[in-house]
């Protein structure tokens, strides 16, 4: 478990991003940050993950000794290193191996094109390997920012299998940003929705743990899933037709 405070985040123009953020995150658990468009999403992963430092913020961990990865927006894939090669990157750093590399590869749909080099692939091809090079080094707490936004629909569900099935494994804590409520619904045990910034949290919604034992697929056929769809919805629809409404709706 770690708990999580900032109060008043901004920038060097002064222009407030985050106002207050606090919450704690329980381990064997997977929460998901949704909310308008330049809301903070980000900036609160970046908080976390030690990326900005900020001395408004308090950041506390249960346990000194947990393992941490961030998977970002941007692939950050080396050009120089080969498909294979980048998802090994994290291990290199971290000076350990896995038995697990191929099987990725080959679970993510990507078994051939090994030796391929990141100018070679496709963008979701790339947020692939990004993903499966943040599963290899087997967090405690994985922090994922917009990991599924350059995939196929029936690649996308795939890996949420995967994911739910290694968070299971392994009981680590999830954080996820995204857009796409359908996600978030999928996904999550709990479900973080931001204000307009200067960012709060407008609510947190608690998803019935009988979703968070089906697949991905199964979930999209409950009624729950719709129910928590509009629920959501109704709390993004910022001051009727406002920004992020319009966004989300685009993206759905």
């Amino acid at each position: 478990m770690f708990e999580v405070k900032i109060q008043k985040y901004n920038y060097s123009n002064n222009n407030v991003i985050v106002k207050y953020f606090e919450r704690k995150f329980l381990m064997n658990n997977i929460f998901t940050i949704i909310g308008p468009s330049g809301s903070g999403k980000t900036t609160i992963l970046n908080i976390i993950s030690g990326v900005l430092k900020n001395k408004s913020a308090e950041i506390k961990f249960e346990n000194e000794n947990y393992n941490l990865s961030y998977m970002f927006q941007d692939d950050l894939l080396l050009p120089w290193r080969t498909l294979k090669e980048n998802v090994e990157l994290g291990l290199e750093v971290l000076h350990k191996t896995s038995n697990l590399t191929d099987r990725y590869i080959a679970d993510f749909g990507l078994k051939g094109y090994e030796h391929y080099y990141p100018y070679e692939l496709s963008g979701g091809m790339k947020q692939r390997a990004a993903l499966i090079r943040t599963l290899l080094t087997e967090p405690d707490i994985l922090l994922l920012d917009e990991p599924f936004s350059s995939l196929d629909f029936d690649i996308k569900l795939r890996i949420q299998k995967i994911i739910l099935d290694y968070q299971k494994r392994t009981g680590c804590l999830i954080i996820l940003v995204t857009h796409d409520i359908e996600d978030a619904i999928a996904l999550s045990d709990e479900i973080i929705i931001l204000t307009e910034k200067p960012t709060t949290i407008k609510k947190v919604i608690k998803i019935d743990s009988k979703l968070r034992k089906m697949d991905p697929v199964t979930v999209r056929q409950t009624t729950l899933f719709s129910e928590y769809f509009k629920q959501i919805w109704s709390e993004l629809k910022f001051n009727n037709d406002r920004g992020s409404g319009d966004e989300v709706s685009k993206r759905n």
